[in-house]
């Protein structure tokens, strides 16, 4: 009876050495699992927090955008005045000299363009509009 009892405890022995490596085999399985499930949560996270940097720094330039956007505008609302000026300056004052250029351009070209109602810029300077550095 005593070797039935062993070949018995040596078969349940052998089923729980069974059971516990097909459960280690599952364990190591479901930690490949979980390690990989960890490095793609902290991809997805190192992509999260470069997007939030992008958004805010995008916030950021949306003022500096719409400010730049209306400056544009007023600038596009007086360029026909501007250019108007300019064209003066260049057709009927080369021949003058400095103090009775500034005098036209002031008190005649100005003064006709504001009479009209045309906008323009006031004290254009009209080398930096005429020419790019």
């Amino acid at each position: 009876m005593a070797e039935g009892q062993l070949e018995s405890a040596q078969k349940e022995l052998a089923a729980v050495i069974a059971k516990k490596a097909g459960l280690d085999a599952q364990y190591a399985e479901k930690q490949e699992v979980k390690e990989r499930m960890q490095g793609e949560a902290n991809k997805l996270k190192r992509k999260m927090d470069q997007a939030t940097k992008l958004i805010d720094s995008l916030a950021d330039n949306k003022i500096r955008w719409t400010a730049s956007s209306q400056q544009f505008s007023e600038e596009k609302k007086r360029l026909c005045g501007d250019v108007a000026k300019a064209s003066a300056f260049v057709s009927y004052v080369g021949p003058f000299n400095a103090e009775f250029r500034q005098l036209l351009t002031t008190d005649y070209f100005e003064s006709d363009l504001n009479t009209r109602r045309i906008p323009n810029t006031d004290d254009l300077k009209l080398t930096q509009f005429l020419v790019d550095e």
